[in-house]
């Protein structure tokens, strides 16, 4: 008898607006198209502030990629704001907080992207560097803003899930983050860096899947490397 596969659905965190027009929640479609090319049934999440609800909804997914987004609030960390910091929308900041932990504490395979990424590492007890250019710790530029097709090499951890996943131990990144990871939260680990210094991917120890990039694979899928993020957490998700 021919079983039915079923593909995994895979929740994806809206981001939020509200600045002068009628609130919304929103996604880029490059996410969405890159969890279909994957093998995985995207599904958007909104805002949802109720910790019950929140956990109703995981139930119904199998998979979840973190996107990118605004920052972190620093209050989150124990740190004064910087004048660079966008914070995202308070709604989202709990949402997300919520999303994050229950997802966690359900082992749910993850894949985070940029502020994803950072708001993972943060949930983990970890702190934020919250302007790169102005910090004077980097002299690569994580956020080229005229050129959209800007790529940094990434030197990748041998024997880490991102190595494993992409093959390679070079990646060539996109960038479009002005916040990195300062220090780590508790049980995470390193696997990427830029020659500057700046953490670039991060895992989870004993986690089933976590893979958390600072940039943005939905946007260069045309690479296999980027676009096997994608099919790896479909796969995990199973």
């Amino acid at each position: 008898a021919e079983v039915l596969y079923m593909k995994p659905v895979i929740g994806i965190n809206c981001d939020y607006e509200e600045e002068g027009k009628q609130p919304y929640s929103f996604i880029y479609r490059n996410y969405v198209e890159a969890i279909i090319a994957g093998g995985g049934i995207p599904l958007l999440l909104p805002i949802i502030k109720d910790k019950d609800d929140v956990s109703r909804f995981l139930q119904r997914i199998d998979g979840l990629v973190l996107t990118g987004g605004d920052d972190v609030p620093p209050q989150r960390y124990g740190r004064e704001r910087h004048n660079k910091t966008l914070c995202v929308h308070p709604d989202k900041d709990i949402s997300d907080n919520l999303l994050v932990s229950i997802a966690i504490h359900m082992k749910k395979p993850i894949l985070a992207i940029c502020y994803g990424t950072q708001l993972v590492n943060v949930v983990f007890g970890g702190a934020l560097i919250q302007d790169i250019p102005t910090s004077g710790m980097s002299c690569i530029v994580h956020k080229d803003v005229g050129n959209k097709h800007y790529l940094h090499p990434v030197t990748v951890e041998k024997r880490s899930r991102l190595h494993e996943i992409a093959g390679t131990g070079y990646i060539k990144a996109n960038s479009f983050h002005h916040q990195a990871i300062d220090t780590l939260g508790k049980g995470l680990i390193a696997t990427a860096h830029t020659e500057d210094g700046i953490i670039e991917a991060i895992e989870c120890k004993g986690y089933p899947f976590f893979v958390g990039v600072q940039w943005h694979p939905e946007r260069i899928t045309s690479d296999p490397c980027h676009a096997s993020l994608f099919s790896a957490l479909v796969i995990a998700s199973k």
